[in-house]
């Protein structure tokens, strides 16, 4: 299922998709960075100006059916790119589908 997410969004040149290998299984994470014209009336300053924002997309394909967890990650502080890049794989390296309960040590008798 990955590789069909991934050559689906491939198509969209404005999307930077990659493959990755998790802990969980394969998956795709998509980064796209749009701006966006922003009028007078929507400014503090009164003065048109642009927005720049970013976006991260995770694709994970569950192991077990025909489901796909998306994690999304949009900002608009830019300035800290690289932060909010490292922290969102960080997270992506704890995504699991086990059940927690069947991981539980049993109780003793």
């Amino acid at each position: 299922m990955a590789q069909g997410i991934l050559t689906t969004l491939s198509g969209d040149p404005y999307n930077d998709a990659i493959w990755l290998d998790l802990p969980c299984g394969p998956a795709v994470s998509c980064i796209s960075v749009r701006e966006y014209r922003l009028t007078p009336e929507m400014t503090a300053t009164g003065e048109e100006t642009k927005l720049l924002t970013g976006q991260i997309q995770a694709y994970i394909p569950f192991p077990t059916g025909p489901y796909t967890a998306v994690l999304t990650l949009y900002t608009a502080s830019m300035e800290h790119w690289a932060s909010v890049y490292h922290l969102m794989s960080a997270v992506l390296q704890t995504v699991s589908f086990t059940d927690p309960l069947e991981t539980l040590p049993e109780e003793p008798a």
